[in-house]
């Protein structure tokens, strides 16, 4: 069990010129001791062991009583908290006390900075970006309520509220649950992986939430010369598990154009989105749902795709009939700065938008899916399905991969490959087998 006392430290490279040491909490637990500073020197006549009594100094009472306070207040949470603490390191605990009750690196601590990097996250309009981070805090807060013994079945809306300078702050209720930036070291990050790999069935939702907790620290190390060289989740394996590509064929696509259905009903418009995404080289909604009147000109639509923006992925597609006709339906009566697509009303602020955007990719998927059956698509298909199936159909016409790589947005492509690996690889066995076993 972890204890602490009030000792000078009389090590010899601790005396000062006036022959006086620090005043320090010493630690002991797991066969190990620390020491945190009072911040108070004193010779060895001017401090009472057994009483705890300074004397001799300016305001020696009031130190007496701030330091026997401050001892108490650790003694009874060492206590209360025995549970959680016997599963820390030395180095963890000390950082703990530091911060909880020295107020050392508070500004250092896991949400303060996570504030900091959202608050960055916000003002450059990456809202989506910014919701993901704080979900991955809040299953770390989750963690960290388990281990105090405590549920981490609670709905957490938001570990952040706005001060009056309009900046996040943490909320109290979330502080306790704080830990300091150096104390999620390695062997904790491995802890938490654990942690999420047994709450959660998707190996992707558990790696999400570890490269969010990396952007983070990330950030930190990079900003803050006293954590540069602290990765702790550098050496954890968060590679993504690419689900198979759900893709279509151009019989089926055709099956669909051949629907119809009542004007401006749902599944009048989810045909029309579906069908004007994969026209223009399997746009993702988000990018759908963004276009607006005026980046339709001269029959060709120009957007930056939003989810490579900062990389500077900037699209202009001519539009072939089909979509002249969708967008023929729906431009009429609207201003340039309307969207184009009535998925985001107008005027919807900017962190609301990708709020705005789950909701309706729920929307799509649901009607996309009774499309699908109504024509006898037996497949599981989504949004993501419109790029798949382009993909699919351009790798079967033997278009080069770099120039369907260019087409995705993809950075390089070795991200097509990643992505469409299995179906590339495929095509090229099934190519090589048919030619073997043709031989007579």
């Amino acid at each position: 069990m972890a204890t602490v006392k009030i000792k000078l430290d009389k090590r010899k490279s601790s005396q000062t010129k006036e022959g006086k040491f620090p005043l320090v909490l010493r630690i002991e637990h797991q066969s190990m001791t620390r020491d945190i500073p009072f911040n108070i020197h004193l010779k060895p006549n001017q401090y009472n062991k057994d009483t705890g009594v300074i004397k001799g100094i300016t305001n020696a009472v009031r130190h007496s009583k701030r330091t026997q306070k401050k001892y108490r207040d650790i003694d009874l949470w060492l206590d209360e908290n025995y549970e959680l603490i016997k599963l820390w390191s030395i180095k963890n605990l000390k950082l703990e006390l530091e911060r909880k009750f020295f107020n050392k690196q508070s500004t250092l601590s896991v949400l303060n900075h996570g504030a900091k990097y959202l608050g960055r996250l916000i003002l450059e309009d990456r809202h989506s970006t910014a919701s993901s981070y704080q979900d991955a805090l809040k299953y770390l807060i989750k963690y960290r309520m388990k281990l105090a013994r405590k549920s981490d079945k609670v709905i957490i809306k938001s570990l952040y509220q706005r001060d009056t300078k309009g900046e996040l702050q943490v909320k109290d209720e979330y502080q306790e649950f704080d830990l300091p930036i150096k104390a999620l070291d390695s062997g904790f990050a491995k802890d938490l992986r654990a942690y999420l790999t047994n709450r959660f069935d998707s190996k992707n939702t558990v790696n999400i939430v570890l490269r969010s907790l990396q952007a983070i620290l990330n950030d930190a190390a990079d900003t803050i010369d006293e954590l540069k060289d602290h990765r702790p989740f550098a050496k954890i394996k968060k590679s993504s598990f690419e689900n198979a590509p759900v893709a279509l064929t151009m019989e089926e696509i055709n099956l669909i154009r051949g629907l119809t259905f009542v004007k401006d009903a749902p599944l009048f418009h989810v045909r029309n989105y579906f069908l004007f995404m994969f026209n223009n080289m399997g746009m993702n909604f988000y990018d759908l749902a963004l276009i607006k009147v005026f980046q339709f000109e001269d029959d060709r639509v120009k957007y930056f795709r939003k989810k490579t923006l900062y990389e500077g992925d900037y699209f202009s597609i001519k539009q072939n009939d089909e979509s002249l006709a969708i967008i023929e339906h729906y431009i009429k009566g609207k201003e340039k700065q309307d969207y184009l697509f009535p998925l985001i009303p107008n005027g919807t602020p900017t962190n609301r938008i990708h709020r705005v955007k789950n909701d309706k990719i729920v929307w799509f998927n649901r009607y996309l899916k009774t499309i699908a059956k109504m024509v006898g698509i037996e497949k599981n298909v989504s949004s993501y399905t419109v790029r798949d199936t382009w993909t699919n159909i351009g790798l079967d016409l033997g278009i080069d991969i770099r120039q369907i790589s260019s087409g995705l947005g993809h950075s390089s492509v070795k991200v097509t490959e990643k992505h469409y690996g299995k179906v590339i690889q495929e095509k090229i066995l099934d190519e090589i087998n048919a030619r073997i076993t043709a031989l007579k």
